[in-house]
C-alpha cells in the first residue's frame, strides 16, 4: 500500500470518526432538548440510539467488586495497585521500559520489587481481565524479587524510591548477556 493510499485511508477513518462523534453529540442533545421540552417524537426512547448507548456503559460497581474479588485496585489516572495477602499491604505496579515482560512493584516502605515473565513479553495494565487472571490469586508474592544494586563497595542495597521517582523512571532493569547468566534481570 502506497503513502498517498495510507493516508488517504487515514483522512476518511478521520472524517468518519468527527461524523460519528457529530451525530452522537446531536443524539445526546437532542434527547436533552426533548426532556426540556416534554415532547417526544416517539415513545421508545432508545429510537434514536442514544438510549442503546446508555445500556452499553458498564457497570461500575461490577467492575469494582470484580477487582476487589481479585485483590487490586485502579486509581483515577489509571495506575494499578495490586494487595498482598501476605504482607497486608498495597504495592504499585508499573512496567520496566526497557526488560520486556519485566513488572516492576513498589513496597510501602519504598523497597521496589520485581516480577519477570518468560512466557510474556508484553503485560497490558489497561485491561482488568488480564490483571485478575495473572495477580487474583496471589501467587506473584511468592515469586516476586527484591530489586539490589550495588554499592561502590561491592555489597548489595535494596533500591528504595518515592512514589514519585517510581513513577517518573522508564527503567531500573538491564538484562544480562547471556554469555554471563542465564538472561535475569538485574538492576542498573
Amino acid at each position: 500500500m502506497s503513502l498517498l493510499t495510507r493516508v488517504a485511508a487515514l483522512s476518511g477513518l478521520r472524517r468518519n470518526l468527527i461524523d460519528g462523534v457529530t451525530c452522537l453529540t446531536s443524539a445526546r442533545f437532542h434527547v436533552g432538548s426533548q426532556a426540556a421540552t416534554g415532547s417526544s417524537s416517539s415513545t421508545d426512547p432508545k429510537s434514536d440510539g442514544y438510549g442503546t448507548l446508555v445500556d452499553e456503559v458498564e457497570d461500575v460497581a461490577a467492575i469494582q467488586r470484580y477487582r476487589e474479588a481479585k485483590n487490586f485496585r485502579r486509581r483515577v489516572d489509571g495506575r494499578v495497585l495490586l494487595y498482598g495477602k501476605e504482607n497486608s499491604s498495597w504495592m504499585e505496579t508499573k512496567l520496566d521500559g526497557y526488560v520486556e515482560g519485566a513488572l516492576l512493584l513498589l513496597g510501602r516502605e519504598g523497597h521496589v520489587y520485581y516480577l519477570v515473565s518468560e512466557d510474556l513479553k508484553q503485560l497490558d495494565l489497561t485491561n482488568d481481565q488480564l490483571i485478575g487472571q495473572l495477580f487474583g490469586e496471589g501467587s506473584w508474592e511468592r515469586i516476586m524479587q527484591p530489586l539490589y544494586t550495588q554499592t561502590s563497595d561491592g555489597g548489595l542495597k535494596h533500591v528504595r524510591m518515592t512514589r514519585q521517582q517510581f513513577r517518573s523512571i522508564f527503567t531500573v532493569m538491564r538484562e544480562t548477556p547471556q554469555a554471563e547468566g542465564d538472561g535475569q534481570a538485574s538492576s542498573q
